[in-house]
């Protein structure tokens, strides 16, 4: 037996219902926002974490061998051979990240017997993360729309360990090395030229010591 007088909510209610659902959300949305930016920005720093530990593991094991190291260089050393694709990384001069990564990783011989790269435990996917998509497969050339980070310019063995070797390309990596070579003392920018990852709102830094710096837009002024 149905009970007839039974009755369900009233337009009026379910738009109380409504609005008070509403002035949750927006009180929710920051902090949401908040632990989403940075579950990103930890993802983003221990790949990073990664790449660093690949180079110095490198330089490590290149020592004994009076090889040079492979830090990121955008200037040849002196009397350095650039000209030839046979040269060791340590005597070679990267205008991009991607051109640096691609020579670190030998990936235009990935997938054939002569692959060798410079470094363990690195590949493609630890330049990706937080809106940068990875390198789709097939392709040996490193597209720089796959690649998050910029590098440091001329990092050498004796530099101090706060130099940034990285840092996410939403940051103008122009004005941080300036800034870090006694040029320039103004904060730098971010999301001008990327806006992903991060836009304006942070950014991610590796220093040459192995921390990993993660920060808002308000403390970009490193």
């Amino acid at each position: 037996m149905t009970n007839a007088n039974k009755k369900g909510f009233t337009l009026v209610e379910l738009l109380v219902v409504i609005g008070i659902l509403g002035i949750l959300s927006a009180a929710l949305f920051p902090a949401i926002s908040n632990a989403v930016m940075q579950a990103n920005m930890t993802a983003v720093g221990t790949r990073g974490r990664d790449i660093f530990v690949a180079i110095t593991g490198a330089n490590t094991e290149r020592e004994p061998l009076g090889l040079g190291n492979v830090w990121p260089k955008t200037r040849a050393p002196t009397g350095a051979d650039t000209g030839s694709g046979d040269t060791d990384i340590a005597d070679m001069a990267f205008g991009t990240a991607e051109e640096y990564f691609e020579y670190l990783y030998d990936g235009k011989n990935v997938g054939t017997q002569t692959w060798s790269p410079y470094v363990a435990g690195f590949d493609y996917g630890k330049l990706a993360g937080a809106g940068v998509s990875s390198q789709p497969g097939g392709s040996t050339t490193l597209d720089k729309n796959y690649v998050m980070w910029c590098i440091g310019a001329n990092i050498r063995d004796e530099m101090e360990d706060i130099i940034p070797i990285l840092v996410t390309r939403n940051v103008n990596c122009a004005q941080l090395s300036s800034k870090y070579e006694g040029k320039s003392a103004t904060k730098v920018e971010l999301g001008t030229e990327f806006s992903s990852p991060f836009s304006n709102k942070a950014f991610v830094m590796i220093r040459k010591g192995g921390a990993i710096f993660k920060a808002r837009d308000k403390y970009s002024n490193l």
